[in-house]
C-alpha cells in the first residue's frame, strides 16, 4: 500500500528546531507519509549551519528571509507555496510549521484541491480545528534555551477606566451664576 504523499513547508525561525530534531521529526512523519519534498523559509546558512549538510544531501530547498524589518507572523512565499501546490495537486498532504499568523485561506485552499494539512508544531494553535491534524514537535527537539511558545489564551485587558465627559458649560449661565452669587461685589468689601 502506498504511503500519501506529503510535503514540509517550514519556517525555521517560528520554530526554533535542531537540524537532530528536524531530522526526528522527519522521521516520525515517514512511518505515515511519504515524504517528498520540504522547503525551508527564513533560512540563513549563517544562523542554520547545523542545516547546511542535510539539506544539500537530501536536496531540499530554502528560502532566505524577507528584508523586512518587521517580524512577520506569516512568511508570504510560505503561502505562495502552498497555493503553487494547490494548483499543481499531485500531493496528498502538506504539513506546515508557521507562525501565529493567519494562515486560514491556505488551509482551505489546500483542503478544497483535497490535499490534507497538518499543524506541525510544539502546541496546537488557535487555527487547530482548520487543520486535517496536529503532528506535535517534541520539546528535545527545540534549539536549547528556546522556550516553546505558550498557548495560553493571554487575558484582555480590563478596559482604562474613562472619566464622566465635563458637562458643556453655556457662557451665560455661568456669568448669571456669578452675578447671583455676589462672590465678585462680596470679596470687594471684605477687604
Amino acid at each position: 500500500m502506498n504511503k500519501p504523499k506529503l510535503i514540509i513547508l517550514a519556517d525555521i525561525a517560528s520554530l526554533k528546531v535542531t537540524c537532530n530534531g528536524f531530522k526526528q521529526i522527519v522521521k516520525s512523519l515517514e512511518t505515515r507519509f511519504d515524504v517528498v519534498a520540504c522547503k525551508f523559509y527564513s533560512y540563513v546558512a549563517k544562523r542554520n549551519r547545523d542545516f547546511n549538510e542535510y539539506i544539500s544531501a537530501n536536496g531540499y530547498e530554502t528560502s532566505l528571509p524577507s528584508a523586512s524589518r518587521k517580524r512577520n507572523k506569516l512568511d508570504s512565499r510560505q503561502v505562495i507555496d502552498a497555493a503553487d501546490i494547490a494548483a499543481l495537486a499531485r500531493i496528498d498532504a502538506v504539513g506546515l510549521i508557521t507562525g501565529e499568523g493567519d494562515i486560514l485561506p491556505v488551509i482551505d485552499l489546500l483542503k478544497t484541491r483535497g490535499i490534507e494539512v497538518y499543524d506541525i508544531n510544539v502546541e496546537e494553535g488557535k487555527y487547530a480545528e482548520s487543520y486535517s491534524g496536529f503532528i506535535p514537535v517534541p520539546s528535545s527537539a527545540l534549539r536549547e534555551g528556546y522556550a516553546a511558545p505558550s498557548s495560553k489564551i493571554k487575558a484582555k485587558k480590563a478596559p482604562k477606566p474613562v472619566a464622566p465627559a465635563p458637562k458643556p458649560v453655556n457662557p451665560y449661565i455661568a456669568e448669571a451664576k456669578k452675578i447671583l452669587g455676589g462672590d465678585d461685589i462680596l470679596s470687594k468689601f471684605h477687604r
